[in-house]
């Protein structure tokens, strides 16, 4: 039988701490950007994963990356849409109080 040996609790809880980006950590977002990306993290999270595909379709058929290049994982903005489509499918999911 192996012997399982548990460590100093503090120090398990320091190697797994997982770091929330702050909204420092996003580029500088104008007020008309972050209500679009609010917009179509929204409706992503209501209609589900086969939205954005299409949406990502249609950013490569348009090419509209000023409007659209969020979606786009190499996108500075990409974190702030993904934060923003994980907290409204959250709450989309958490029972009234």
């Amino acid at each position: 039988m192996r012997e399982l040996r548990i460590g100093n609790a503090e120090e398990a809880a320091e190697r797994h701490v997982v770091r929330r980006p702050a909204e420092a950590d996003y580029p500088r977002l104008a007020q008309d950007e972050k209500e679009r990306i609010d917009k179509v993290a929204r409706f992503v999270a209501r209609d589900g994963d086969l939205t954005e595909t299409i949406l990502l379709r249609l950013l490569k058929i348009t090419k509209n990356h000023r409007r659209w290049g969020f979606i786009s994982p190499d996108h500075p903005h990409h974190g702030y849409y993904l934060r923003r489509k994980i907290s409204e499918q959250c709450r989309a999911i958490r029972p009234p109080r």
